[in-house]
């Protein structure tokens, strides 16, 4: 029976064929006659080529099979074997499913039903969809003798993969009494002993193997397949040499193949035959399947020319025809992290790198968990590195991970170290130094770097941290010294002129400021640095006129330069922003800065409308797999309107945003823990609740969305509810703030002790984070034990000398002990923080102790007027004031009481 046109086509088409078919009608017996004859050679010839390994052959001659009878769907599983074969498993499922769609029913034999269920459980198989693979099985109807072989087998393969080591052992039992004269059941029963831990089995069954048929492919890998487990590489050589005899004869690069040839290769390195391995990867480079090498270089040329979204669409369509393919996902993995699109290349690394095989994978991976906010992740990742301790680049990532844990001290000497093994590591180091200044260490600051001003690529940014770091120190006399000496040596520098120009603001030399802004203008009229500095100026000597003419120049200039538009959104407002805005699009048709300056605009002002159709322009993409340029900042400007409206108290209008950025954004954990956090505010906490489980699926490795909810819980005194949010949150990333959090709502839950153990616990992986042993002191000294509070706050003073509260208490349990070193703690506790009431009372009620008196009087008068509604102050001062002979003042305090 004859399909119709459109049939026909639908048909033709997905079997890619390269020319046009013109179906003609038949319309006498003997051409139909003459037709299916040529219909039968054309099929008969594919199913030889395929037997021979020629699969383009196969193809072509099943296509025109189909010319000829396009209805009949023998010549359609031809191909989709071949797509098997080939190891596309997606395509030929596509592939059966569009043929099961497209051809009539009564066209399909009971044969042909059972065989379309058994390449889709090959497919599912190949996907490692082993549920789908059985119940595609399941599907049989009466299959013959054949069929219930090859399903016998591929049962078996299915529950083997699946670790079903009982079940699958059944199925192929089923197959060798379906065919005991086929070597294939006996080695997947030997693959099920292996897997389940009996090798002798394993062995034996080889043996028997061997005798039904020595020369089976498939006995001859599994053989090299176990040599190479055992590190019998000689073995394992031959074997696979041998298999590849038989797997190696399709004239493509099937996956069968690929992976054969990769395991030689591996073995032949064991064995330190580089030579004969280098010949294989030529082979691979050469064929690899579908278009892997030329992928692989275009993918590489892309990532050369800074082409991401290119490189990631040719990496992208090798990864669909060779999932497994590591070099593909590590480079996918490694764009998608310089893209910002982190999880993505989370899931593309993680595979490659837990299990330790590629080192290049760990390190992304720890780099990309921690943007991703899991410093402990990320160590967790490093630990399994054998060159940990020596390996400059672990080094520095494991130290940027102990810093960002809280454990200072640790990540400090990590980088440290990092830095003496790889002094050229100038990013590193500039960033380091950066950090210190940061922490408060300007000295050590300037020490780092100091070690990059001769560095061409980041001298301008060490020369800026050094004088940054001068000023840090209050020494602004060595940061002009060091300006001056910068425009000396570079004296055509933007950023030397600039910065220089800066500090003469700074002396409120406003002359002398504004003469180096215009000689760097003058020096770079492109450049927009020296008109957002002179508009800065003329705003600090109240200039609105000059401030205007200044940032509109640098807006013009770079409308894309996020200080030229936060500097012009200062000086203009309302409609001439709106126009000003509307000229410099006008000039930048693709600029980004302007658009979103409006879309602020309208968002905050509740122009729906508007705010719609510049969110739209913002999130065009400019091809289908790369979101838009603007998408994050357009999404991070919908959060921050959310919750400047939230804060203003306007939560209606908040709420509108936070429900239209979910629409747009709705992977966006920043709106979502917002829009969740903003409904238990407003007592919505089913609404909330149902955010956060979204939020929690389509982020799994997220504690944010536990946290939310432990928040709001212990805000309702639900304390116990609250502790266990934390501890959920702590399962999915570990930080010294949420575990401090946990153990303070076990503690409110009337569960000290377990806060307590909390605490020591977390130390063993924050030991350089004082708060752990602090929170641990105050809760002991609570329970009033004090040699435990006390072990904690000397714990916090090696971490920390300087740390008040820790000395402040420390000093007060050695009053109450009657210990001498009470006085000198007490001292330097005050010393540091003279306007704390708390200190200054234990340090003024130590020195009455002591018989100091007179002393103490003034110092109990500070902690009382700090606080002067603590009884217990009070109490202090009024004896000191009796001790002294003021009975009057005492007198007073005690009335006041």
């Amino acid at each position: 029976m004859k399909l119709p046109a459109i049939r026909n086509a639908v048909l033709l088409a997905f079997v890619s064929l390269a020319l046009p078919v013109a179906l003609t009608g038949c319309s006498d017996e003997d051409k139909m006659t003459q037709e299916e004859i040529r219909y039968l050679s054309h099929l008969d010839q594919s199913r030889f080529f395929q037997r021979q390994g020629e699969l383009k052959a196969s193809t072509l001659e099943a296509r025109s099979a189909i010319e000829l009878q396009p209805g009949k769907p023998e010549p359609y599983f031809v191909i989709i074997d071949n797509l098997l074969t080939a190891g596309d498993a997606l395509n030929a499922e596509r592939q059966l499913a569009r043929l099961l769609e497209d051809l009539p029913a009564d066209n399909l034999t009971s044969g042909n039903r059972n065989k379309a269920q058994l390449i889709r459980a090959e497919a599912h198989l190949m996907q490692h969809q082993f549920d789908e693979a059985l119940t595609a099985l399941d599907a049989l109807e009466s299959p013959d003798r054949v069929q219930e072989l090859e399903a016998a087998l591929l049962k078996g393969r299915i529950l083997l993969a699946a670790a079903r080591f009982d079940d699958a052992r059944s199925a192929y039992q089923q197959a060798r009494e379906l065919d005991n004269g086929s070597a294939l059941p006996l080695v997947g029963l030997s693959r099920v002993a292996w897997s389940s831990g009996d090798r002798e089995l394993a062995s034996s069954l080889i043996s028997e193997a061997e005798q039904v048929d020595a020369n089976d492919a498939e006995l001859w890998l599994w053989k090299a397949q176990v040599a190479d487990a055992q590190q019998q590489w000689q073995i394992a050589e031959d074997a696979y040499i041998r298999a590849l005899e038989d797997i190696g004869q399709y004239d493509v690069m099937t996956y069968r193949k690929y992976e054969t040839i990769s395991a030689l290769i591996r073995v032949l390195r064991a064995q330190g035959k580089s030579a004969e391995a280098f010949v294989y990867e030529e082979i691979l480079a050469k064929s690899a399947p579908g278009t892997i090498k030329s992928n692989l270089a275009a993918a590489r040329a892309a990532l050369e020319e800074s082409d991401l979204e290119g490189a990631a669409r040719y990496l992208e369509e090798i990864l669909a025809q060779a999932p497994d393919h590591q070099q593909s996902a590590l480079m996918l993995g490694l764009v998608r992290f310089r893209q910002g699109r982190t999880e993505e290349a989370e899931a593309l690394l993680a595979p490659i790198a837990e299990p330790g095989e590629s080192e290049a994978a760990n390190k992304l991976l720890a780099a990309t968990r921690l943007q991703l906010r899991d410093p402990e992740g990320a160590r967790k990742v490093l630990d399994g590195l054998e060159d940990k301790q020596s390996d400059p680049e672990i080094l520095a990532l494991v130290g940027i991970a102990s810093l960002a844990s809280g454990d200072v001290n640790a990540g400090e000497e990590f980088i440290e170290a990092s830095l003496a093994k790889r002094p050229e590591n100038h990013t590193l180091r500039l960033r380091y130094a950066g950090y210190l200044l940061r922490q408060g260490k300007p000295d050590k600051a300037i020490e780092q770097a100091r070690m990059l001003i001769d560095t061409a690529a980041v001298a301008d940014d060490a020369r800026t941290l050094i004088i940054q770091s001068y000023l840090a120190s209050n020494d602004p006399d060595a940061a002009r010294e060091s300006a001056n000496a910068w425009v000396k040596q570079a004296p055509d520098s933007v950023r030397a002129l600039v910065t220089r120009g800066e500090l003469a603001a700074r002396d409120k030399d406003y002359g002398e400021a504004a003469r180096y802004y215009t000689e760097a203008a003058r020096k770079a009229p492109d450049n927009p640095a020296p008109l957002i500095a002179a508009g800065q100026l003329a705003l600090i000597q109240q200039d609105p006129a000059a401030a205007r003419q200044a940032y509109r120049k640098a807006a013009m200039l770079a409308p894309d330069n996020r200080q030229a538009m936060l500097g012009i959104t200062r000086v203009l407002e309302g409609d001439e922003l709106q126009q000003f805005m509307a000229e410099v699009l006008e000039a930048h048709p693709d600029a980004i800065g302007p658009r979103l300056v409006l879309l602020e605009m309208a968002l905050d002002s509740n122009d729906s409308n508007r705010a719609d159709e510049l969110t739209a322009t913002l999130l065009e993409r400019e091809s289908e797999n790369q979101p838009a340029r603007a998408e994050p900042l357009v999404a991070a400007l919908y959060h921050s309107m959310a919750v400047r409206k939230r804060d203003a108290g306007n939560l209606s209008d908040a709420r509108n945003l936070l429900n239209r950025g979910r629409i747009l954004f709705p992977d966006n954990l920043d709106i979502a823990v917002q829009s969740a956090a903003l409904a238990f505010a407003e007592n919505e906490a089913g609404e909330a609740r149902e955010v956060l489980q979204d939020a929690r699926l389509k982020h799994p490795e997220s504690g944010r969305p536990f946290l939310v909810e432990a928040t709001y819980e212990a805000e309702q005194g639900r304390h116990k509810e609250a502790a266990e949010m934390f501890r959920l949150a702590l399962d999915k990333e570990r930080n010294a703030s949420t575990e401090l959090a946990y153990a303070r709502e076990l503690q409110r839950a009337g569960d000290p002790e377990k806060a307590i153990s909390s605490l020591e616990s977390a130390m063993t992986t924050y030991p350089g984070d004082p708060r752990l042993p602090l929170t641990i002191g105050l809760f002991a000294q609570d329970l009033q034990q004090n040699e435990r509070a006390t072990a904690a706050y000397l714990k916090v003073l090696e971490i920390d000398g300087d740390n008040t509260l820790a000395l402040n208490n420390l000093a007060w349990i050695y009053h109450e002990a009657g210990d001498e070193r009470a006085m000198e703690l007490a001292e330097k506790a005050y010393r540091l923080n003279p306007d704390s009431a708390p200190v200054a009372d234990t340090y003024g009620w130590i020195l009455f102790s002591a018989g100091r008196h007179q002393e103490s009087v003034p110092v109990l008068e500070k902690a009382y007027q700090l606080e002067p509604q603590t009884r217990e102050i009070i109490l202090h001062l009024a004896e000191a004031y009796e001790a002294t002979g003021q009975q009057d003042k005492a007198a007073e305090l005690k009335a006041k009481m």
